[in-house]
């Protein structure tokens, strides 16, 4: 062992420092079998061995044996190699220790996903070691330590011997599933400014083959640029040639006028670019995922005109209702209410005024007049249906949001 690779490996933090490191135990085969070809030994992984060196047709490729793709975390994180980007201090770092200490154990990660068990790999090389144990401690909240996961704080850039250290490490862990680097900046060769596009994409072209020949999921933690922009990708603080030189992207991010942060996915191996919404918990450092970010942001603005609407004592028209939510949008609002009139879950007076269709405040009844998009009650006013009303049934002289909506958005559905 070279002097170098031992100084390194008094670096190693090996949790309970009794892990054997020999220990090449096959994960359980939720098939049955004895074998699991997508979990064997990393320098034999039957979806990679497959590859050809030469041409082939395509009756050839087709016939080809590779495995499924393996997820480190279902749905979030495959095999391959990842950038996970986002803002200083915005809680990067502590989502990848997460994922580490839930995948050492087998355990959930970001509330809700169930994670197969394998060793990990944490690279902190902007921390120290005391600060390493402070975060490690607060993330497991009282649990026991892992011994599959290992954490280095001092480790030689890819192109300095980074690289093949790496290949050593996962050749001597073959049940590992993840590696974290963190962060892009300490593992890179330094940009020379000659050609930034190609200096980008050779940043981490060293690792592709790793993740590959492996059947891992390498994380790289990066930096989102100050600036928001429509397409996630190009909040990335790097040229295309990063970009171009991954397999996959989590985003943490939030950008201007959301309800909250979120996490987009995207990559190869990601059939639908996904954003979830995300809940941050202070008291143990983990991240949630609440769901679909949409649905979650629309069912939070919901929640908050149904208060609204529940602590006035009356019905109220959409504009008092923006004008009492701090920040809110009034042709947002009024859209929204008038979705949740469709949907029954307010209901409307002659007035152009609504309630909750069921209050928890009991001096806020809907009223009489009151109808519901899907409903065929009469308007209290007229008494006639489709007398003096328009062809919403608001009553003539009185303000139709149904009406308005249509002038912004167009009639069709």
């Amino acid at each position: 062992m070279s002097r170098a690779r031992g100084k390194l490996d008094e670096e190693t933090l090996n949790i309970h420092r009794n892990q054997n490191t020999t220990d090449t135990h096959t994960p359980n085969n939720p098939n049955g079998d004895s074998t699991n070809p997508t979990n064997s030994t990393n320098p034999t992984n039957s979806a990679n061995s497959a590859n050809p060196t030469g041409p082939i047709t395509a009756a050839e490729l087709m016939n080809l044996p590779f495995g499924p793709t393996r997820w480190v975390v279902p749905g979030v994180l495959p095999e391959g190699l990842t950038l996970l980007v986002g803002k200083p201090k915005k809680g990067k770092s502590w989502m990848a220790l997460n994922m580490c200490e839930a995948v050492a154990v087998g355990g959930v990660v970001f509330g809700t996903k169930h994670v197969d068990e394998g060793d990990t790999l944490y690279l902190a090389l902007e921390d120290n070691t005391k600060r390493l144990q402070k975060r490690l401690r607060k993330v497991l909240d009282g649990r026991a330590a892992p011994e599959k996961m290992y954490l280095h704080t001092v480790w030689p850039r890819l192109d300095e011997g980074g690289a093949e250290q790496l290949d050593s490490w996962l050749t001597e862990h073959p049940e590992a599933r993840l590696v974290v680097i963190d962060t892009l900046a300490k593992i890179r060769k330094p940009a020379g400014g000659a050609n930034v596009y190609a200096e980008d994409y050779a940043a981490l072209e060293l690792l592709l083959p790793l993740a590959q020949k492996h059947g891992v999921a390498i994380v790289v933690i990066h930096h989102l640029r100050k600036m928001a922009a429509a397409d996630p990708m190009d909040e990335i603080s790097s040229s295309t040639g990063l970009t171009a030189g991954v397999d996959g992207f989590l985003i943490l991010r939030r950008t201007p006028g959301s309800k909250g942060p979120t996490l987009y996915v995207d990559g190869r191996d990601i059939e639908e670019p996904t954003e979830y919404a995300l809940h941050w918990n202070m008291n143990t450092a983990t991240w949630t995922i609440e769901g679909d970010a949409e649905e979650v942001h629309i069912s939070k603005e919901r929640a908050d005109i149904l208060l609204t609407l529940n602590r006035n004592s009356e019905p109220m028209t959409p504009k008092e209702v923006s004008d009492a939510m701090p920040g809110a949008k009034y042709n947002n609002i009024k859209y929204l209410m008038w979705m949740m009139l469709g949907d029954e879950q307010l209901v409307k007076d002659g007035k152009g005024r609504y309630s909750p269709t069921n209050p928890t405040n009991p001096t806020n009844p809907p009223k009489a007049d009151t109808y519901g998009e899907k409903s065929h009650r009469v308007s209290g006013v007229s008494g006639v249906s489709g007398v003096g009303e328009c062809i919403h049934g608001t009553p003539t002289d009185y303000p139709c949001d149904e009406c308005e909506v249509e002038d912004l958005f167009g009639g069709d559905e």
